[in-house]
């Protein structure tokens, strides 16, 4: 795509922000906040996006009105627009703007017959506008998008081995350390639970490790692991009609993972991450695993299995447990699409957020307000985790109190058990990485690319 800055607008298809108090008024055009009209001034096409009140406009809204005016643009067929910055430029929400364009204008058409009209070319008109920082966002919003294509392609076409691959070739572009643990590996070092899910597929499971280096001579060291399912049947446990079509974006936490890492290598900050991915496909068949069952983890701990569709946190218990045993990273970070509790709890637009270490859960809170990807904290209780706790092994992958009490809090509490005293945070993306409704300004329909742009701002900002 080409991105081109300029002082005053040369494309045919401009895009205009207004509030509910400019002036000259718009016949039929209220200003209000995502609203947009569409005006010809002679061979020119002006789209009007709403921000609502003159006080309204913030990152959220700015972003909001931007996509709605570039599917207006797509829906007219015009592949290169201007987008007219003044009044947002100052105050930098002229990257908000462009953000809200560049994912707003996504769509996954791979398997369409006819294709729609593609977002080629954007020209941002300002005098406050940074070529480098709009680069930025272009790569930042790219990444978004592949993560996008990451969860919405075919689990028969994305699967551990074939994932590994793609980050195996982005981290080789992107200069990343990149290593990769096979199921021999996996077997041989002991990550018992990891193993144990992905050993019904005929997939087999890999764990993807992937370094970014800014700051070599620092001991400090965050790391961000994702929950990579890539498809989640619900093992043994099976699951329902209904509940199963979408399981292919069970991975969402690793595709944020991957989008993470390969945009550091555009922004390169003066710090160190590891990024982490484990992979399994979670299967039914001859030699799935079963409940009841006792399997060992990476740190030796015994896990009951009370649920094999409660399968995200175990393959998440080695992968963090390993990666602090290996990497002995400073603060961790996951993002897991966990408990179908947390809709229940917050609906599709905020993720949950669970911490060990007020100050972690703060500043990423902080980012979620920025980016617009909200999250919103919960209480981790010790009498959570005692519910844990099996008769049979050290602990049991569910509650042993009524199904679906506080199980977003119990998952999450599993989890905690794996991080040995390292500060964590959990992020629960169930609600938000899949969007099974119509598109809603940036967020498109399916996948939605959640935690790439969180994580980036969390990790880039002091």
């Amino acid at each position: 795509m080409k991105l081109k800055i300029s002082k005053t607008p040369h494309q045919k298809t401009c895009l205009l922000f207004r509030n509910k108090t400019a002036q000259p008024a718009l016949m039929d055009f209220k200003g209000d906040s995502g609203e947009t009209c569409v005006r010809y001034d002679g061979e020119t096409t002006l789209i009007y996006c709403g921000l609502g009140g003159p006080s309204a406009a913030d990152g959220r809204v700015v972003r909001t009105a931007a996509a709605k005016g570039i599917q207006k643009a797509l829906d007219l067929k015009r592949a290169e627009v201007s987008m007219d910055c003044a009044g947002i430029a100052a105050s930098g929400l002229w990257k908000a703007a462009l953000e809200g364009i560049l994912l707003g204008a996504y769509k996954f058409s791979k398997y369409k017959s006819e294709k729609p009209t593609v977002l080629a070319g954007i020209e941002l008109v300002g005098e406050s506008i940074t070529p480098a920082e709009a680069q930025k966002t272009v790569a930042l919003c790219e990444n978004v998008n592949a993560a996008r294509d990451l969860v919405n392609e075919n689990a028969h076409v994305l699967y551990p081995e074939s994932f590994a691959a793609l980050a195996r070739e982005a981290s080789k572009k992107s200069g990343l350390r990149y290593a990769v643990l096979t199921e021999k590996d996996i077997d041989k070092k002991g990550l018992g639970l990891l193993k144990a899910v992905g050993q019904g597929s005929p997939y087999p499971p890999r764990l993807v490790i992937m370094e970014y280096r800014g700051n070599p001579v620092s001991k400090d060291l965050t790391a961000i692991v994702g929950k990579g399912i890539t498809f989640d049947s619900g093992g043994q446990n099976l699951k329902p009609t209904g509940s199963i079509e979408t399981m292919r974006c069970d991975m969402s936490g690793a595709a944020a993972v991957l989008g993470v890492m390969k945009t550091l290598r555009v922004y390169k900050p003066k710090l160190n991450v590891v990024g982490v991915c484990a992979l399994a496909h979670n299967a039914i068949g001859g030699k799935a695993y079963f409940p009841g069952d006792v399997y060992t983890a990476y740190n030796k701990k015994t896990v009951e299995i009370n649920n094999t569709d409660a399968e995200g946190r175990l393959v998440l218990a080695d992968a963090i447990s390993y990666c602090i045993d290996v990497y002995k990273p400073s603060r961790v970070i996951d993002l897991a699409t966990l408990t179908g509790g947390i809709i229940t709890a917050l609906g599709s637009t905020v993720s949950g957020l669970f911490s060990t270490d007020k100050g972690l859960c703060d500043k990423l809170f902080i980012a979620g307000e920025r980016t617009g990807e909200r999250l919103w904290a919960f209480p981790l209780y010790e009498e959570f985790t005692d519910s844990m706790k099996s008769d049979l092994a050290d602990l049991r992958n569910s509650s042993k109190k009524r199904k679906g009490w506080a199980s977003s809090i119990t998952g999450a509490a599993f989890i905690k058990e794996f991080t040995g005293g390292t500060p964590w945070a959990h992020l629960d993306i169930a609600g938000t990485a899949y969007n099974e409704d119509s598109a809603d300004g940036e967020i498109p329909q399916f996948a939605t690319g959640i935690g790439v742009r969180l994580l980036v701002d969390f990790l880039t900002n002091p």
